[in-house]
């Protein structure tokens, strides 16, 4: 097992607290050695909300996208069900898995 370095900030562009719009996960995954990590999709990645605005909800990513520098990803994720997002910070967990490499980081997103 090697050790992937993940780094994740998030933002708010179209989600606000009321609608279901994604929120965005913007992902950077290197290996032990600095090399972009390649060829990763959804099942790669777990996004956990550890701390929601209150009375928010758990997400489910509804989509992963390879940016246009390689090792890096954009993540979409929505609250479960059909809630919506709410009013506060949201921190998330965000776990990367490679077959047996595996990192993991926080991001966390101010919902206004």
């Amino acid at each position: 097992m090697a050790r992937l370095i993940v780094t994740a900030f998030s933002e708010d562009t179209i989600a606000a607290p009321g609608n279901r719009q994604p929120n965005y996960i913007i992902v950077s995954v290197t290996d032990a050695n600095g090399e972009p990590v390649l060829g990763l999709g959804a099942a790669n990645f777990k996004v956990d909300p550890m701390i929601v605005g209150p009375g928010g909800a758990l997400v489910n990513i509804t989509g992963v996208t390879a940016g246009r520098l390689p090792g890096f990803y954009h993540i979409n994720v929505l609250p479960i069900g059909a809630e919506t997002w709410k009013r506060g910070v949201y921190i998330f967990a965000v776990a990367v898995a490679r077959g047996a490499d595996k990192g993991q980081t926080l991001a966390t997103v101010l919902m206004d």
